[in-house]
C-alpha cells in the first residue's frame, strides 16, 4: 500500500511550503546554502501562476495529497474503484511536472537557485513516482 507514503512525503511537502509561504508573509529573508538569493526566486514574477502564490498552490495539493492518502489508508474499499488511483496519478503528474517546470525556471530563467523548491520538487516527483510506479 502507497498512501502511508505518500501521507508521509505530503506532510513534509507541506512543512516546506508552509515555511517559504510563512516567511514571504512575514517579510523575513530565507536563508539558502544552496543558492546565493532564495528570495530572488519566491519573490520573482514566476512566484504566482494565475494571480496564486505558488506557495499556497502547493500547501494546497500537499493538503489534497494527505487528505486522499488518510482516504485511501482509512477506507481501502476506495481503492477498489480506479478513478480514485488513477486521478491521484494524474493530480500528483500535473504537480511534478508544474514543479520540473519550475526547477526549469530557477536554471535558466532566473539563474539561482532556491533549495526549499527544490526539494519541494523532489517531494512532488516522489510522491507521483511512488503513486506510478508502486
Amino acid at each position: 500500500m502507497i498512501y502511508p507514503y505518500t501521507l508521509y512525503l505530503s506532510i513534509l511537502g507541506l512543512i516546506i511550503a508552509f515555511n517559504i509561504w510563512h516567511k514571504k508573509k512575514n517579510k523575513e529573508k530565507l536563508f539558502c546554502v544552496l543558492g546565493k538569493n532564495c528570495n530572488k526566486v519566491i519573490k520573482s514574477k514566476y512566484a504566482t501562476t494565475f494571480g496564486i502564490d505558488n506557495t499556497v498552490t502547493g500547501m494546497l495539493y500537499y493538503v489534497f495529497v494527505a487528505i486522499a492518502s488518510l482516504i485511501a489508508i482509512l477506507f481501502p474499499a476506495i481503492l477498489n474503484f480506479s478513478l480514485f488511483s488513477i486521478g491521484f496519478i494524474i493530480i500528483s503528474g500535473i504537480a511534478a511536472l508544474f514543479s520540473l517546470y519550475l526547477i526549469y525556471v530557477q536554471l535558466f530563467v532566473l539563474r539561482e537557485l532556491c533549495e526549499y523548491c527544490l526539494g519541494s520538487t523532489a517531494i512532488a516527483i516522489a510522491i507521483f513516482v511512488v503513486s506510478a510506479v508502486l
